[in-house]
């Protein structure tokens, strides 16, 4: 579901521009000329601008994307990320076979169903050649189904859908960029991940033959063809999936701080369906998830522009960015807010988290 946008709220005073207030801070969202919204006021001081971009356009950013992600991942500051995620990863796969052991007596003990079974609604053949690729659109039919389901291809596809319409019905720059933004994200990360996934050949633990499960690396396309399952588990699409949904739209809307503690608790949801219905192992998960939150990063970052303020609080565009300003202590945060709602008069002070 997309989310609002400042502007929604907005009521307009002679002489002014569009205002609202949004977790306490005033926004100001004026349109141009076009009749659009382009410029987005999230936090003191900080200001981003939007260009208008048209359908399909993200899928030329695909090549862009995938090019400059070596020299964005591979920093020397990430050198401790690599470490972490090198260190996570191999004491999951240690205990990959308890984790998993465990996750499904719990789940049978709560009475939480295995198998991610869905009702298909829609279904249409097609074929390319050989490959049978049928437009099909399934419906989970049981609760862990509807866990595992939040990182199917269709929740996120709605997801950005729902950005691009209303960002088209309300000439919101934010909501169609965030939606772009989405798209090549989603799929850079998912190139990357299926061609992870062919190199390393790990077998999924429904279908393990031995305790982790066995690697086949490089298996050859056929062989990984006839029986997908044996060979697909590291690292997480899913996941990565939806961690660079979360964070694409967190980015890009950061006053609404209900997005990260959401998503990140309906990633935790997804991540446990997987081990219950034995599609992955613990381990699967660090590297997918890093992949994820990478695209995500490089697709806002070239898909928005830092406004410079002028001394006067005047907007204007600028080439760089702006140095991060030094944060206050917590105790320092408040915000006074004086008002007169009909016969109410007084004033409050709330803190920002």
């Amino acid at each position: 579901m997309a989310l609002p946008t400042a502007s929604d709220t907005t009521q307009t005073r002679p002489g002014s521009a569009k205002t609202a207030v949004s977790d306490s801070l005033v926004h100001i969202h004026p349109r141009g000329a076009d009749g659009r919204i382009s410029d987005y006021t999230v936090a003191p001081g900080v200001m981003w601008h939007y260009e208008n971009t048209k359908p399909f356009r993200w899928l030329l950013h695909i090549p862009r994307d995938l090019g400059q992600a070596p020299g964005y991942i591979f920093r020397k500051e990430n050198k401790e990320t690599f470490i972490g995620l090198a260190t996570a990863s191999v004491a999951l796969w240690v205990a990959d076979q308890a984790i998993i052991d465990w996750s499904q007596d719990f789940g049978r003990f709560i009475g939480l169903k295995a198998a991610s079974t869905q009702k298909t609604l829609v279904y249409i053949p097609f074929r390319v050649g050989s490959a049978n690729l049928p437009f099909e659109f399934n419906v989970p039919d049981n609760l862990n189904s509807t866990f595992y389901f939040l990182g199917d291809g269709w929740t996120h596809l709605t997801v950005a859908s729902s950005f691009w319409i209303y960002g088209g019905i309300k000439k919101d720059n934010r909501a169609l960029q965030t939606s772009s933004q989405l798209g090549e994200a989603i799929l850079s990360t998912g190139l990357v991940i299926q061609t992870l996934k062919r190199l390393t050949g790990r077998q999924s633990p429904y279908v393990a033959t031995q305790d982790r499960g066995e690697w086949h690396l490089f298996p050859s396309y056929s062989r990984y063809q006839s029986f997908v399952p044996n060979y697909d588990a590291f690292p997480t699409g899913h996941l990565a999936t939806a961690m660079a949904t979360v964070t694409v739209i967190a980015d890009n809307y950061p006053e609404y701080r209900f997005i990260r503690p959401v998503g990140y608790s309906l990633m935790g949801l997804l991540g446990y369906s997987m081990l219950n219905n034995g599609v992955h192992w613990a381990s699967d998960y660090p590297i997918g998830i890093a992949i994820g939150y990478a695209f995500a990063k490089i697709a806002v970052r070239n898909g928005r522009t830092r406004v410079e303020t002028a001394p006067d609080g005047a907007a204007a565009h600028g080439t760089g960015m702006a140095p991060p300003r030094k944060p206050k202590p917590w105790f320092r945060q408040g915000h006074f807010s004086p008002y007169n709602y009909g016969p109410f008069t007084g004033a409050s002070w709330s803190l920002h988290w």
